[in-house]
């Protein structure tokens, strides 16, 4: 390690204010936290490392060449070429001293002075360059998986909206249209707000317009209620309800309308019909939106008859539960991509990353082999016989052992799989795998009386599985070989069917409820899955999630071969 300052110039350019900025300017101009605007001149030839050290503090961005930097950000600059920039800028972005340079809390800034206690690692270039091509690769995944992630979660949000307006499209069946004022009683002149100084703690909800705000001693009101945002921007942005629940003791504040109504069930199809839909024809104001009592009081809901009202309930907060917990695996999918980027910076700048990276590119500097394919099937030989289940590995496990390595162990094998009776298959790729361990006497499968087939290792396999262990051990690959490992053949196949199911619907961005994922695998995949009873499929579909390894839409897609129409 060696002090960051010894290798690198840190400081701060003049800075120009916004009112001196020109939106035709032909130059970006950064702050702390990348371009805030454009200007008519630069500060800046070069593209420069930036680290945010006012407002935004540790934020790290690369400036386009001929930019104007503000004060706001830090160039850090190299002092010669023992450094290289892209190198830099991930060890800014992942370091941990970083964070320790803040100092004052009114205003957080990072200084000069500050920065000196930071260190940084200071590898050959050669070794730099390998850092930062692993890192850039991984992250670029990662980009199209949170990408995919988002959308997804976008997806979700528009399918359960769009289900909750079909729900409402009624006009007939004797269903009628009401305005709030006929169905519901306001009692906004009971709701009193208290300000946080005179607010005495207990456990009691203290509502406003986005929810619970606080907890009182005190309370207003004790009954079942539905809240309604009154203003705030969220009535035009909707990131979370405007309408909501709510029961028992409870203090409400002056921006949120109350409403009280005679039975629960109309409550909740209010409840419901707010949430799903544009409330903007009502609301008025738009720096400061606002819905205003009257306003509220004339929007009209169609309502089914009293008897059909609580069957309607239960049916759409089955609908909200299926797309809560969709919504919570994709949020939880994101999550776990932002860890997963903090933690590739954290063993890249430990040694840990490139020290397997190098044995990696020792052994395989392609993954799209037929070598590499034949080592995956050969150590998955092995756990198999480590765990006594030797009988169950032949030619269509190993193949869907090689389709789940590619959608979930992070190598491309080079495969292009297509729908087959027994699954995902690249026979094209399978038979050249098979040929190149039998050519180099590693193995081959012999077909057993029975039906089925025999794994045999040939006189060079106790050398090449050695080189199998090394590359694959500890690695994203022997993960997913192992959730395979104590699997029949049928449950192989099944899952590795379910996943690349999954994986086109959310590629073709159709809806993925468990029972579309079911049509997709054994309906219309092939004939010869109608042999396995449906529920079969649902026992893959849980052994996905409970294994998080729900598919994102990254995986290859699995075309070819249509439904029942072979």
């Amino acid at each position: 390690m060696i002090p960051l300052l010894e290798v690198c110039r840190a400081y701060q350019p003049q800075t120009i204010g916004r009112k001196d900025m020109d939106n035709d300017g032909a130059f970006p101009v950064y702050g702390a936290n990348g371009v805030i605007g454009r200007y008519h001149s630069y500060n800046h030839e070069e593209s420069e490392v930036l680290l945010g050290c006012r407002g935004s503090c540790g934020s790290v961005n690369v400036s386009e060449p001929q930019s104007w930097i503000t004060g706001n950000a830090m160039v850090i600059k190299p002092r010669d070429h023992r450094l290289s920039k892209e190198f830099l800028r991930y060890f800014l972005d992942g370091s941990d001293a970083i964070a320790k340079t803040i100092t004052g809390v009114a205003q957080p800034q990072i200084t000069q002075k500050s920065l000196a206690t930071v260190a940084i690692p200071l590898p050959p270039l050669e070794e730099q360059h390998r850092i930062v091509a692993v890192l850039d690769e991984a992250f670029a995944a990662i980009a199209i998986a949170s990408a995919n992630a988002q959308q997804n979660l976008a997806n979700a949000r528009e399918l359960f909206d769009a289900a909750f307006r079909e729900s409402f499209d009624h006009t007939d069946d004797g269903w009628a249209i009401y305005r709030l004022t006929d169905i519901s009683e306001n009692w906004d002149y009971l709701r009193r707000p208290v300000t946080k100084s005179d607010r005495i703690a207990g456990d009691i909800p203290y509502y406003g317009a986005s929810g619970q705000v606080d907890s009182v001693r005190d309370h207003l009101f004790d009954d079942d209620l539905l809240l309604v945002s009154e203003d705030g921007a969220n009535l035009l942005m909707r990131t979370y309800p405007i309408a909501f629940s709510i029961t028992g003791k409870a203090w409400v504040n002056n921006h949120a309308h109350i409403l009280n109504f005679d039975d629960m069930a109309t409550q909740r199809l209010v409840e419901f019909y707010i949430n799903s839909i544009s409330v903007a024809p009502w609301v008025s104001g738009m720096a400061q939106p606002k819905l205003n009592q009257k306003a509220l009081n004339q929007i009209p809901v169609p309502l089914p008859p009293m008897d059909q009202r609580e069957r309607l309930v239960a049916e759409l907060d089955e609908l909200a539960e299926q797309i809560g917990k969709w919504e919570a695996n994709r949020q939880t999918r994101l999550e776990a991509l932002a860890a997963l980027k903090q933690s590739l910076l954290h063993r890249a700048f430990s040694g840990e990353l490139t020290s397997k990276a190098k044995t990696a590119a020792a052994l395989d500097s392609d993954f799209a082999t037929p070598a590499f394919a034949a080592k995956v099937v050969a150590f998955a030989y092995e756990r198999h016989v480590a765990k006594n289940r030797v009988r169950n590995f032949g030619t269509v496990k190993a193949e869907k052992i090689l389709h789940m390595v590619e959608a979930i162990g992070s190598v491309d094998l080079g495969r292009q799989p297509s729908r087959e009776a027994a699954g995902p298959d690249d026979a094209t790729h399978r038979h050249a795998t098979w040929d190149w361990a039998r050519s180099q006497h590693f193995f081959r499968f012999n077909k057993r009386s029975g039906g089925g087939h025999d794994f045999e290792k040939l006189s060079a396999y106790s050398g090449m599985i050695k080189e199998a262990r090394t590359a694959i051990a500890g690695s994203a690959v022997e993960k997913a070989i192992e959730l395979l490992v104590d699997m029949d053949r049928d449950f192989a196949e099944l899952i590795a069917t379910t996943y690349a199911a999954w994986n086109n619907l959310i590629i073709d961005r159709c809806a993925a409820t468990d029972d579309d994922i079911v049509l997709a695998a054994r309906d219309r995949w092939h004939r010869d899955k109608l042999r396995f009873d449906p529920s079969r499929f649902h026992d893959a579909i849980r052994f996905i999630r409970n294994n998080n390894i729900v598919p994102d839409g990254t995986a290859k897609r699995v075309g070819g071969q249509e439904a029942l129409l072979l």
